[in-house]
């Protein structure tokens, strides 16, 4: 009976995914001597760590919608090299509950948190001076 257990236990614990996104999951473009994320692979989740660094470059730029609809993403942290979030780079990641905001961002573009319907945490730092129209529309 204690075998039983185990393997139902076992077969439990491996059918949960723990799995996090990575930095696989991004595709990038590279602008002179800095890297712009462009898009994410739709089916990527859990919690995403967009790294400070990319082959040597540091990642200065999330592109225009370059997270939308990644509807299983839970967690963003930006890199701390991030300085620009492009119009609705996050729209429709229904699934995202919090996302922290790096001092090195100025400002939130139009739309770009529209339709994150689970956003419940957000660290908005003091160096963010502007928010665009429909930043946070429908969350």
């Amino acid at each position: 009976m204690k075998s039983i257990r185990i393997f139902l236990m076992l077969f439990v614990s491996a059918s949960i995914s723990l799995s996090a996104a990575s930095i696989d999951d991004l595709t990038y473009t590279v602008n002179g001597d800095t890297i712009t994320i462009t898009d994410c692979n739709i089916s990527a989740s859990g919690e995403l760590v967009i790294p400070d660094t990319i082959d040597g470059l540091p990642v200065t730029v999330i592109g225009e919608k370059a997270f939308s609809e990644c509807e299983n993403l839970t967690t963003v942290i930006i890199a701390s090299t991030v300085t620009t979030i492009g119009v609705s780079a996050f729209e429709r990641c229904e699934s995202l509950s919090s996302i922290n905001i790096p001092n090195s961002v100025v400002g939130i573009a139009d739309s770009t948190f529209e339709r994150c319907e689970s956003l419940t945490s957000i660290t908005i730092p003091d160096s963010v001076t502007s928010i665009g129209k429909g930043a946070f529309k429908n969350c």
